[in-house]
This record gives structure tokens, sequence and C-alpha cells, in this order.
């Protein structure tokens, strides 16, 4: 029988062994970020401090939010009273209120503003090292993005609903007028702006009164009449009136109804049959108003009582911004009523502007009295029956003065702001902030090339 040989255990040296063993495979490369996120965010951190800076240091030169427009100086007994809810969300109703109220010229540079930013931002960024054909598709769904980006804002100011600052007056005889708006039965009025749609934006924006000028029609001015109050006090009263042409010109008739309908026939004035059947009324006849924009050396336009001072329009905005020296001297020289319209369609929110008039009692008036008292005062009292509240600064016409459009706007919103926006300002930065830092802590890593 053989012998089993004894098992001996063999004494291994620990760096022998470790020859013996064999290799493991490498590990994964692990990920790194193409950029450097903690730097990133340091510098980052300046924003809310510098953002914050500007709010509180414009404090230092506070101006009034609204001005006489003829003077240009703070006006007494008028402020413009904000809700809770505009305070909160100030950020949002300051800034788009601020570009709702840009004329013509105004919306072109804020656009450009933005292309140009846009467009300076994407070049001196950081950069991936990727071919050709990926940066081009990088850059067209960016550029994408910002065009969407700026849409929206547009259609966020114009159709989703926000606070309204409103106008609110100490004297119990003063009335704010609107003597140029519209409903959805003019051809260019948004389809969901009723007259009721538009009682309760003007009772929004403190406007007592307003006339329904739709164009070529008084279905708007009819329809609204069947819910206006018993006495004005007790609502906005909505009352007629209608905008037609006259030789290249834009008119709006004030205080006449489908009883004239002779006289407006296919959009058109028609001034023998206005003149012989309407202007020859007396005294309480309707009132005949000078719409911006239009051209006002026209020597052949039909004689007019009123004409408007700010338009709200951006195109009215724009030539108001050209010609208001030219309008303020013609009121004056011609004694012819100066005053504001919203000239609303359904897309505006905030209103540039009121007119405001001193009418003894007309609380305890009904709307057909009411309509009366204005249309004598205005054709008895001339340039000194209306005085015009200006929220909006008018606007350089210049192309560096439109070129400025955004800081100037900006400076405008900032040293015109309440305390209770600037609070909400603050919040609103810090907030933000606080939130990129926590989002900015789940960075999305990327395999460097």
């Amino acid at each position: 029988m053989t012998t089993p040989t004894p098992t001996v255990p063999l004494a291994i040296d620990a760096d022998e062994a470790e020859l013996r063993v064999p290799s493991a495979q490498p590990a994964t490369p692990s990920l790194t970020l193409v950029r450097d996120a903690p730097a990133a965010r340091t510098n980052g951190q300046w924003v809310p401090v510098i953002a914050s800076s500007l709010v509180l240091g414009a404090a230092a030169f506070a101006a009034p939010a609204l001005t006489d427009s003829l003077s240009g100086q703070r006006v007494d007994g008028a402020t413009l009273s904000l809700s809770t809810g505009y305070r909160i969300l100030a950020p949002v109703c300051d800034t788009l209120d601020a570009i709702s109220m840009f004329s013509l010229g105004q919306h072109v540079a804020f656009a450009v503003t933005f292309i140009v930013l846009y467009t300076v931002w994407r070049f001196v960024r950081d950069r991936d090292h990727a071919s050709l054909f990926a940066c081009t598709r990088c850059e067209i769904s960016a550029a994408g993005k910002a065009l969407l980006a700026l849409t929206a804002v547009y259609l966020v100011g114009a159709m989703v609903p926000r606070p309204t600052a409103r106008l609110a007056l100490s004297s119990s005889d003063e009335i704010a007028i609107d003597f140029h708006s519209h409903t959805r039965y003019s051809w260019d009025g948004w389809s969901s702006f009723s007259p009721e749609a538009s009682r309760r934006w003007h009772q929004a924006a403190g406007f007592n009164v307003a006339y329904i000028t739709d164009h070529s029609t008084f279905a708007g001015a009819e329809e609204a009449a069947l819910n206006n109050p018993a006495h004005a006090a007790d609502g906005t009263v909505m009352l007629s009136g209608i905008e037609v042409r006259d030789r290249g010109n834009h008119l709006v008739v004030l205080g006449t109804d489908a009883r004239d309908w002779q006289s407006y026939t296919a959009g058109n004035l028609h001034e023998l049959t206005f003149k012989r059947e309407v202007e020859a009324r007396g005294p309480a006849r309707p009132v005949v108003l000078f719409t911006l924009p239009g051209h006002l050396k026209t020597e052949s336009a039909m004689a007019v009582d009123a004409i408007e001072l700010s338009d709200a329009a951006p195109r009215g905005l724009s030539q108001s911004d050209a010609h208001h020296e030219d309008i303020a001297r013609l009121g004056r020289q011609q004694n012819k009523t100066l005053l504001a319209s919203s000239n609303n369609h359904g897309w505006a929110n905030a209103s540039p502007a009121w007119s405001v008039m001193e009418i003894p009692n007309w609380q305890t008036m009904t709307p057909a009295e009411l309509d009366e008292a204005i249309r004598r005062q205005i054709l008895r009292d001339g340039s000194s029956a209306v005085r015009v509240i200006d929220r909006r600064a008018p606007g350089s016409v210049s192309i560096a003065g439109l070129a400025l459009t955004v800081p100037i706007a900006t400076w405008r919103m900032l040293i015109t702001m309440s305390w209770g926006e600037r609070i909400s300002w603050l919040i609103w930065i810090w907030l933000g902030f606080a939130c990129v830092l926590t989002l900015g802590r789940f960075p999305r890593p990327q395999l460097s090339r």
C-alpha cells in the first residue's frame, strides 16, 4: 500500500503572490463634466447681488408713476392702485406692462436687442468640441427655442389675464373716461372680447366710463348698454360711439347711435348728411374725435372737436412720441380738447394713460345724462375740458434712443416702483437663485470627447 505524501503548505511571499494572481480588467473610465460646474455657480452668485442692488439703488432716484401729459410733472389727486396679486407677481406684471406700453418702434427695438444679446451669448459661451453637423443642429435648435421664448412673452402679455394697475382719483367730482375702445364686433377685435369683457377690463383699470366705438357698427355699444347701471356710481358705464373713415383719417364720433346710421354707411363718414342731421343738434351734439395715427395737416379733413394726445395702440404711441408737442400746440391754438384713449381691441392689459374730467355729481346721473354732460363740457370748454394722466413716459424716436429702449424702459420701471413691488422683486430674485442652486446639485454628466 502506498503511503500518501503529506501536504506541506507553501509559504509564498506576498509580493510573489501578487505577481501570480491574474490581473483584473481595467476599471471603466470615470465620467467627467465638460464644464466646471462649481466655478460656474460661483460666478453666478453675483447675479442676484447685482439685481438686488439695482432694485434697491433705484429707490434713491424715485420718480412718480403718474404724470401730467402736458407738463410732465407729478399729478395731484391721482394715484396708481396695485392689488395684492399685482404686488405678489410684481416682476411679471411690471415687465409685461412695460412691454405692452411700447410704441411700434420700441417693439422693433426690443426684438432686435433680444436677437443681438442672444447672438453675443452664443458666441462667448463655452463650447463643446463637436462636429460641424452637430454644432449646426445645436444652434438651430437653440435659435428655435429663443424665438419661441420671445413669442411666448408677447402671447402671455396679450392673452393671459393678470392683475391690472388701476387709476384711483381722490376727488369725488372727477371721472376717468376712455373715449375710444372696441369689442369683438370690430373686424380686428379679439373674438372673446365681448362688451362685458370690455366693461370688466375698464373697471379693473380704473375707468368710470368707456365709449364703445367699434368699426362701422353699433352692435357692441347696443349690447353693452343693456347691462349699464341705473346710475353711474353703481358701476362702469359703457356709452355709444363709432369709428369711421374720412379722407384718409380715422375719426371717432361720440354720443351717436344706430339712429344716425345714414351718416356712416360702408364704414365712411358722409359729411353732408352728418352736418345736416347730427352736427346741427346744438350744444349737446355728438363729438368728433381725431384718432392717432392720422394726417394732422390734412387741409380738407372735416373739422374735429377733440384730438387724441395718447392712443395706446403701438402705431398711435409712435405718432404721439414723434408729434407730442405739435399735437399739444395745435390743441391750444385751436382750442381743441386733448385726450387719451385705450383703443383696446382686447389685446391690451395695461393702460398707458387716462382722460380725467371734473363733472360735479356725476355719480347720480343716468348713463344718458352722463353722456350728454361729457359732450357738453368738451364742446364748451375745449382745451381745458380734459386732463390727461400718463403712466407711460414719452419714448424717443431717434435711432440712438430706440436702440436704448431696453435699458431706458428698465430704468423707468425701477424708479417708479412702490416699495411693495421692490420687496416682491427681491423675494423673487433670491427664490430664483435658490432654485438654480438646488438644480445645480444635480448636474447632467456628459462623456468627455
